[in-house]
């Protein structure tokens, strides 16, 4: 064993020779840590400039949103201006750069979801954005009046409140249908407006918002939500600009789901229906539409004529 061992390592240095193979070892280690240093520092330093390269800085205006749906004001817009929280030019290879542009817009109200932050290579993107950000926005549904209180609160279709208490119903030129008959205090926007008859409303409202127009409606009424105000009565109300009243019966719940009422949908069918059928002359013409009987009343003679699909 013991020749095996001088075989394999040679003759063991003695005195100084140990003292000059252990310093020759100790300079060999010691070059190469300096070699990796040195080469580790060339790399972080080839990093900072390619990072710091014009073709990848982006400056944070570019990332200003500048137009939006119908509904969005300038005052929405500039709400939705999130570049005062990031640096004023920054490099698509920074890392950390599409979560903090992420978190940005998510802190935004008007901001549901944030669906992507994608950074091209400005060298093969072409005519496109270096840095696209997809946004889904909060869809403004309605307007709820609360009884008591002044001005108009915003709420999208899931019944968030958004920002803001308006003087009027409008968002620029863009008019919704007004929520009336809530009796809770608004939570902070932001925040689920969550009382079953104010969700009802919503639903109704944004099942008829495409046909406000046509049908010249202006709000829906929930105040007889459950029947608390007379239980033989609708429990959601439409009303017309010129006061035809449309029934819409049971407030779209599971339980008037399984009580076989008619859903949004197939009561939005029947007011085409009439529509279409008395070729529009409904406003101020009808006293009401009772939907879920499928009667119609004059205002001459309320009771005096039926419609059947």
């Amino acid at each position: 064993m013991a020749q095996r061992r001088k075989t394999q390592f040679g003759r063991v240095p003695s005195g100084g020779g140990v003292g000059r193979a252990v310093l020759k070892g100790l300079l060999a280690v010691g070059a190469s840590v300096i070699v990796c240093g040195a080469v580790g520092y060339g790399f972080v330093r080839m990093g900072e400039v390619v990072r710091a390269a014009p073709e990848y800085q982006v400056s944070r205006e570019s990332l200003r949103l500048v137009a939006g749906p119908e509904w969005m004001t300038p005052a929405i817009l500039a709400e939705l201006d999130v570049t005062r929280e990031l640096p004023e030019r920054f490099s698509l290879l920074d890392p950390t750069i599409a979560a903090r542009v992420a978190r940005a817009y998510e802190r935004c109200v008007w901001v549901e979801r944030v669906e992507s932050v994608v950074k091209r290579d400005p060298r093969v993107a072409g005519n496109g954005p270096p840095l696209e950000v997809r946004l889904k926005f909060r869809r403004p549904v309605a307007f709820v009046q609360v009884s008591g209180r002044d001005g108009f609160y915003l709420v999208d279709g899931r019944a968030v409140r958004l920002p803001g208490v308006y003087r009027e119903p409008k968002l620029g030129d863009v008019r919704l249908l007004v929520i009336m008959g809530c009796r809770e205090s608004p939570p902070e926007p932001g925040r689920l407006w969550a009382t079953p008859a104010l969700e009802s409303g919503v639903r109704v409202a944004d099942a008829v918002q495409s046909r406000r127009e046509k049908f010249g409606l202006t709000t829906v009424d929930v105040s007889n939500f459950g029947g608390r105000r007379d239980p033989r009565d609708t429990e959601v109300a439409l009303y017309t600009e010129n006061h035809t009243q449309i029934k819409w019966g049971k407030a779209p719940t599971p339980e008037a789901e399984r009580l076989q009422e008619k859903s949004p949908a197939e009561k939005v069918g029947y007011l085409d229906f009439v529509y279409d059928r008395l070729e529009g002359r409904v406003d101020g013409v009808l006293s009401y539409i009772d939907i879920p009987n499928e009667a119609i009343g004059r205002r001459s003679a309320p009771d005096s004529n039926r419609l059947r699909s």
